[in-house]
């Protein structure tokens, strides 16, 4: 993931999760939203189902995600298609930010 890429993904997680992303690159950025995701899946469902809903993650991946076997994975999973789906609107961003419609 190139610079600019990932620090409009940073940012953009960042507001989600009141919370200042940890980390300088994409595997600290892993490991941080994994520890946010793993506090709201014991503390805050709904928090999480929001969030996920905000950001237009697919719900047929979140669905299998969550109809994980073991529990363990579900947050760096869902970890993965937060930051793919970061990275699509930061894509689409960088490519059509200059253009007036």
């Amino acid at each position: 993931m190139n610079t600019e890429l990932f620090l409009s993904s940073s940012q953009s997680l960042q507001k989600y999760f009141d919370a200042e992303v940890q980390g300088s690159n994409e595997e600290q950025l892993k490991e941080w939203l994994t520890q946010q995701l793993i506090y709201l899946l014991l503390n805050d469902m709904e928090k999480l189902l929001n969030i996920l809903y905000r950001i237009d993650v697919n719900e047929q991946k979140v669905k299998e995600v969550f109809a994980q076997k073991n529990p363990q994975l579900i947050a760096p999973l869902l970890a993965e298609l937060l930051i793919d789906r970061e990275i699509q609107k930061a894509e689409t961003r960088i490519k059509f930010g200059g253009k007036k419609f």
